[in-house]
């Protein structure tokens, strides 16, 4: 009778594994394709069409690359690396003398 046990409790923690990762993706099948996961997914893309909040890759990139050949400098109070126009640090708030 103990080793019956054995493999039916190995055998349990064999196929039990299996069947639940197979019920969970059927379950997700079933949530993926209901009604309230449409309507979620048009009004998205509704709203990604009328607000343009889309980036333009190569934009970004362009701003981002025009941001970083900004002449910097250092604060005097905390040594933060700051843009030569700007009138407070970023870091401190420390009025700005360069």
């Amino acid at each position: 009778m103990d080793v019956g046990l054995r493999l039916l409790v190995a055998g349990f923690c064999i196929v039990a594994p299996s069947l639940l990762f197979v019920g969970f993706v059927r379950l997700l099948d079933r949530m993926r394709e209901d009604a309230l996961v449409e309507r979620v997914l048009d009004r998205l893309d509704e709203r990604t069409h009328e607000t343009g909040t889309t980036v333009d890759p190569t934009t970004f990139l362009r701003t981002a690359q025009e941001k970083s050949h900004r002449r910097m400098t250092v604060c005097s109070e905390c040594g933060a690396p700051n843009t030569v126009g700007s009138r407070r640090c970023g870091l401190c708030g420390t009025r700005s003398s360069w």
